[in-house]
């Protein structure tokens, strides 16, 4: 893994997304309860990007199908529940998925050093 700076203190924000390219890695910055987490900007649900997804207490959700993942952990907490934004029925959820099995979102290890953030790609 390579160290590679990120983003000063003050470009991250709660709420909001930085997205940036790291050492070729797709990546979102942001801040969940004042700690900062790096999550790779790709859905493992069929690899679409995260960037324009919702964040709610300390998830983001797929902007495509729905699937939402913990931005600390990675962890899957609802997979592909919505199509383009819209939540369909229980039924559709394993027609959404597309025999996919749900997957955690991967994530990078961040540092702070004074007023910088370094990102492990």
């Amino acid at each position: 893994m390579d160290r590679i700076f990120a983003a000063n203190l003050d470009e991250i924000e709660e709420g909001a997304f930085l997205n940036k390219t790291l050492g070729g890695a797709k990546v979102l910055l942001t801040k969940v309860n004042g700690q900062i987490c790096a999550v790779e900007n790709r859905c493992p649900h069929l690899g679409l990007p995260l960037g324009k997804g919702k964040i709610c207490d300390g998830a983001v959700t797929c902007p495509f199908h729905g699937s939402s993942f913990n931005l600390l952990t990675g962890e899957n907490i609802d997979w592909t529940n919505a199509f383009i934004g819209m939540p369909m029925p229980g039924w559709t959820h394993k027609l959404i998925a597309l025999g996919k099995a749900p997957k955690a979102l991967n994530t990078f290890t961040v540092e702070c050093e004074g007023e910088q953030v370094f990102v492990n790609v």
